[in-house]
């Protein structure tokens, strides 16, 4: 199927574009727009069959856009973004079943305009281009969060969208000179990312391009010190854009740093490793501590979302073969357990009306099998065994000690943070004395959307070969620890 990535993109976001246009009833529009997910989904799991093992871009896509400034429409998928396209993929038709209550026109026309923009920032291969599709993740987010959040939503929405827009800024104005600079060394415009690797720039430049790039990313993340809009944010936001900045574009913030950073300044991120290493088992820790203190579970989950995060960045900068295929892994794994979590935060909410731990306590008693998803799903996030997250987190640490083995026992055993608050959560929020009057069991609809994402966390951790033979030639790029200590 020759087109086959264009489909994925743009599916979601024509779909919203006729459903805003048509008067469609509410009704209508979440059983047009959950079907226009699972054809998105099917045509992803088709992509996946084909999909070879070699770390070469596949089903690439490239036409003229705007010739005389050498911006084309060019797309193209490798392993890692594989990971972003397939976890997007098959979390959103699950979130559509999670919140398939809602009679909201607006919610659903966002969620698809997010899902053709994360797709297609994970794709495109042109600058221009991935900027106008990062651009496009974020603007349902601000609608999502100020028409459908609480608690000083409007504030929080702008204060989202300002933080990042100004990342963004920061990154278009080095993507324009990017351009400019392929037109003056090379003698005509591009901004194709294949063309941009042979520019040259002395050492002030480069720096200054690297910290542009990085600075965008590290927000959407977030890396510490760039956190500072999350734990507000996540409190104000609706559910259903928590799961999508939480599971996906955290993500693809590391996504980028691998595809851009990596490729066009590949000299000065690995002479950079130590730095964000460092940064990395830094913002474990911090984010980790910071979650045992919340009381809140919106706000403890983030923070310990930004910790794991903090862990991938930590193992892509390892430069080394493990680490990246640990990270690699990471980012899916804790895709789809931060999702369902969210999920179930959001289940919880819409029972009692609030998420502050010591209003909840005892659930197992009313809700048995909502209690045993959700705490397969905070010890997965912890990498318990036979899960996803335990495979993950033992690539990284393998990968953090052939870097540096201070810097892996630090790595391994700032992981018992995490394993200390998630005990905490279950035992305040499941097993505590009972304060609500009643806590209703899990309906059919919340069984389906959740059941998928427990059985593909397992899977991952029972046969990790599996899924990781279509990431292991690309985790194998970039893996300077070995090669550049030999010599």
């Amino acid at each position: 199927m020759q087109n086959i990535l264009s489909l994925l993109i743009f599916i979601p976001i024509i779909t919203a574009i006729v459903l805003f246009l048509l008067p469609f009833s509410v009704k209508a529009t979440r059983y047009v727009s959950f079907g226009a997910t699972l054809l998105t989904t099917s045509l992803s799991m088709w992509m996946y069959t084909h999909f070879q093992a070699t770390a070469s871009m596949q089903f690439v896509e490239q036409y003229p856009w705007i010739k005389e400034y050498g911006i084309s429409y060019h797309i193209g998928i490798d392993g890692i973004s594989l990971i972003i396209v397939m976890m997007t993929n098959l979390i959103m038709p699950l979130l559509y079943l999670s919140f398939w209550h809602l009679n909201r026109k607006g919610y659903w026309l966002n969620l698809l305009i997010v899902h053709g923009g994360l797709t297609g920032a994970a794709l495109a291969l042109d600058l221009i281009l991935f900027y106008l599709f990062w651009e496009t993740m974020l603007l349902p987010i601000f609608f999502l969060i100020g028409l459908f959040g609480r608690e000083n939503k409007n504030f929080m929405s702008m204060k989202f969208t300002l933080y990042t827009i100004f990342g963004s800024l920061m990154m278009l104005l080095a993507i324009l000179y990017l351009g400019h600079s392929h037109h003056i060394q090379q003698g005509l415009w591009s901004f194709s990312i294949t063309d941009l690797q042979v520019l040259i720039f002395d050492t002030q430049t480069s720096l200054l391009l690297f910290g542009a790039f990085i600075f965008a990313f590290s927000i959407k993340i977030p890396l510490f010190p760039f956190h500072t809009w999350l734990p507000q944010t996540y409190r104000a936001a609706p559910i259903g854009a928590i799961v999508i900045m939480s599971a996906l574009m955290a993500k693809l913030g590391v996504y980028a740093i691998w595809r851009f950073v990596f490729t066009l300044f590949e000299d000065l991120a690995f002479k950079s490793s130590y730095f964000f290493v460092v940064l990395g088992l830094f913002g474990m820790i911090y984010f980790g501590i910071a979650a045992m203190k919340q009381r809140e579970l919106k706000k403890l989950f983030a923070y310990s979302s930004a910790s794991h995060l903090s862990l991938v960045v930590m193992g892509i900068f390892s430069f080394n073969y493990y680490a990246h295929l640990g990270a690699f892994y990471m980012i899916a794994s804790h895709a789809l357990s931060s999702a369902a979590l969210f999920m179930m935060l959001g289940m919880i909410y819409k029972r009692t009306q609030s998420l502050h731990i010591h209003t909840l306590g005892g659930i197992v008693h009313q809700a048995p099998i909502f209690s045993s998803f959700f705490a397969f799903f905070a010890l997965s996030i912890v990498g318990i065994p036979l899960t996803g997250g335990f495979v993950s987190e033992l690539l990284l640490i393998i990968g953090a000690f052939k870097y540096n083995i201070g810097l892996g026992f630090v790595a391994a055993s700032t992981l018992l943070i995490a394993i200390l608050f998630v005990f905490r959560v279950m035992q305040k929020v499941l097993y505590g004395k009972i304060k609500l009057k009643e806590f209703a069991e899990l309906r059919l609809y919340e069984l389906l959307s959740i059941i998928p994402l427990a059985l593909l966390i397992l899977a991952m951790g029972i046969f990790p070969s599996y899924f990781m033979q279509k990431i292991k030639p690309t985790a194998a790029q970039y893996t300077y620890t070995e090669i550049t200590h030999v010599r």
